[in-house]
C-alpha cells in the first residue's frame, strides 16, 4: 500500500509538523525529486523504506544530512505487532524486508546512527487509524499499522556528552560514564518452592494421551508426595483413570472430539475451564506442544505456571521451554540470503546499493529484466524465494519468475500478476548443476515496475526436529530442574 505525502498533511497530529513545507518524499532509498545532494530540505518523509535497506545508520545519516537546520524528517515503519503481527522474519507480505520494528527498536536505530544533541524527537506514536482489529491474522492488515517517528534538526549545544571522565576513576571502566545508561535487571534464583498440589492439562486427543505417558509418569515420580489433578478430554477420561498417576482425573473438551467436523476455538471455552478448575495448585503444567491451551494455563490459579513457549509471548509462565517454530517445516541444510549485486539487470533498469529497478514504461519486451547468479548446486530439493516489491500491484501487468537449470531447461515457473509469495520449488538431480533465477516480461503483455531486492535460496533436508513426547518430557525435566533441584527464576530489578 502506497501513500503520498499528502496522505500524510491532510489531517491526523503529523499534520502540525509540515503544513505549509515543501515535503521531498524518499523513494527506493532516494529523494524522489533527485535532489541528491541537497542539505536544505525543509521537510523529508520516508514511508516504508527504512525496513528494507540493509545499512540504517548510513540511510538515517544521509537522509537527516539533507534537512535544513529546524527542518522535520519523518520516518514511518510497518509496526510488527499491527501488520506483520509476529516477533520474527520474515515478514509474511514483505518477503524483502530485513527488519521488525517497535517504537522502541526504531528509536533506538536512531540513537545509534545520530549523533547526540544534534536532533530533537518531536513526536514518536503508533499509527492504527481504521485499524481492523478483528481482521484474521492469515490476511495482510486493513488500515494504518505503522509507527510514526518525527526528529527535528537543531543547532547542536557547545558542550559534548563524548570524553566525559570521573577524574577520580580508579581504572578505565570506572572512567566511562554511566549517567545515560537504564537500570539493569539481573537474573536470580529463588529458593526452592513446596509442591503439594499439582495441575496437570493434556488436553489433546487419544493418540496425544499415550504420547504423553513417559511426560506424565516423570511428574508422578518427581513429586510424587503431591496431590495431582490431571485434565483431559471427555474421550480419555477412562484411560487416564487406568493409568493410577493422577489422584484425580477432570474432563474438560477445549477441542472437539473429531477436529475435521468442527473448527477448534479454545479462547471460547475459557468460562467452562474457570468454572471447572476452581480450586489452587502451588503448580501447574500445560503438557500440550501447541500453544493454543496456554490461554487455559494462564487462567489457573497456581504462584508456578510451566509450558512450552518463549516469556516473551506468555510472560506469565514461570517455566518456559521455547518451541522449535519451523517444527513443521523441512530441515534446512542450505539457507541462503543472494543479494542483488549478483544478479544482472538489462539496460532499461536501475541499479542502487540495495535493490534492482525496472520500470515498465522502459523495460524491454519479451526478454529476461533479471537473471543470476549462476550458483553450482549439488543433489537436492531447492526452493527459491524471490525479494520482489512490486510497484503497480493493481495494474494490468504480468511477469514470469522462472528457474533454470545448466543455462536452458526451465524447472519450475510462476506468472505473477499482483502481491505474492514468490517462491519457486525445484529439484537438482546431478552434482555442480548451474542454478538460474530470472524475471521476465511476457509477450503480448504490459509488465509491472518492481524493485528487486535478490533472494533466498533453501535446500531441504530430513526433518530432525523435536517429537511432542520429547517436548513433553523435556518440559518436566526443566520443571524437576527449577522447582526439585535449584528453585525457580525471578527477576530483580536493580538501580
Amino acid at each position: 500500500m502506497r501513500k503520498t505525502v499528502s496522505s500524510f498533511l491532510a489531517d491526523g497530529p503529523l499534520k502540525q509538523f509540515f503544513a505549509g513545507r515543501q515535503v521531498h518524499q524518499i523513494e527506493n532509498d532516494r529523494l524522489a525529486d533527485g535532489s541528491e545532494h541537497a542539505s536544505d530540505a525543509e521537510a523529508i518523509l520516508s514511508y516504508r523504506q527504512l525496513q528494507d535497506v540493509a545499512d540504517y545508520r548510513q540511510a538515517l545519516q544521509t537522509w537527516f544530512g539533507r534537512l535544513a537546520l529546524g527542518s522535520h524528517l519523518m520516518v514511518i515503519v510497518p509496526h510488527a505487532f499491527l501488520y506483520e503481527r509476529r516477533l520474527a522474519l520474515p515478514s509474511p507480505w514483505r518477503p524483502q524486508q530485513r527488519r521488525l520494528y517497535t517504537p522502541a527498536s526504531l528509536m533506538a536505530e536512531i540513537e545509534e546512527a545520530l549523533i547526540p544533541n544534534t536532533y530533537r524527537i518531536r513526536w514518536l506514536g503508533d499509527m492504527d487509524r481504521q485499524y481492523d482489529y478483528g481482521q484474521d491474522a492469515a490476511f495482510e492488515p486493513q488500515g494504518d499499522s505503522d509507527i510514526a517517528l518525527v526528529l527535528e534538526r537543531i543547532v547542536p549545544p557547545a558542550w559534548s556528552l563524548e570524553h566525559q571522565v570521573n577524574p577520580r576513576a580508579a581504572s578505565p571502566l570506572d572512567a566511562l560514564d554511566f549517567a545515560f545508561e537504564p537500570e539493569r535487571t539481573r537474573i536470580e534464583m529463588d529458593g526452592k518452592p513446596l509442591v503439594r498440589r499439582v495441575l496437570i492439562l493434556k488436553l489433546d486427543h487419544l493418540g496425544d494421551l499415550i504420547m504423553g505417558l513417559p511426560a506424565l509418569e516423570r511428574v508422578r515420580h518427581y513429586f510424587a508426595d503431591a496431590t495431582i489433578d490431571l485434565v483431559v478430554g471427555s474421550w480419555n477420561v477412562a484411560m487416564a483413570q487406568d493409568l493410577g498417576l493422577a489422584d484425580r482425573v477432570l474432563a474438560f473438551d477445549a477441542f472437539p472430539r473429531n477436529s475435521s467436523e468442527e473448527e477448534p476455538n479454545v479462547p471460547a471455552t475459557l468460562g467452562r475451564f474457570q468454572a471447572l478448575v476452581t480450586d489452587d495448585y502451588d503448580l501447574a503444567i500445560d503438557l500440550r506442544t501447541d500453544v493454543d491451551t496456554r490461554v487455559l494455563l494462564q487462567a489457573v490459579k497456581a504462584p508456578l505456571k510451566a509450558g512450552i513457549g518463549t516469556r516473551a509471548r506468555f510472560p506469565f509462565l514461570n517455566i518456559a521451554l521455547p518451541l522449535d517454530s519451523t517444527r513443521n517445516e523441512a530441515e534446512r541444510v542450505r539457507d541462503e540470503r543472494i543479494g542483488p549485486h549478483s544478479f544482472s539487470l538489462q539496460g532499461s533498469g536501475r541499479r542502487s546499493h540495495f535493490a534492482l529497478y525496472s520500470d515498465r514504461r522502459t523495460v524491454e519486451r519479451d526478454c529476461a529484466i533479471v537473471w543470476g547468479p549462476y550458483l553450482e548446486l549439488d543433489p537436492g530439493d531447492y526452493i527459491f524465494d524471490f525479494y520482489i516489491d512490486l510497484e503497480d500491484e493493481r495494474g494490468d501487468g504480468l511477469l514470469r519468475l522462472d528457474v533454470a537449470l545448466d543455462r536452458g531447461k526451465t524447472v519450475s515457473e510462476m506468472i505473477v500478476s499482483g502481491p505474492a509469495n514468490f517462491h519457486l520449488p525445484f529439484r537438482v538431480d546431478k552434482p555442480k548443476t548451474v542454478f538460474e533465477a530470472r524475471i521476465n516480461t511476457i509477450e503480448g503483455h504490459a509488465g509491472i515496475s518492481f524493485g528487486f531486492h535478490g533472494g533466498r535460496l533453501i535446500k531441504k533436508g530430513p526433518g530432525n526436529v523435536l517429537h511432542q513426547t520429547e517436548y513433553a518430557c523435556l518440559l518436566v525435566e526443566l520443571v524437576k530442574l527449577r522447582v526439585r533441584d535449584f528453585g525457580t527464576l525471578v527477576d530483580v530489578g536493580t538501580a
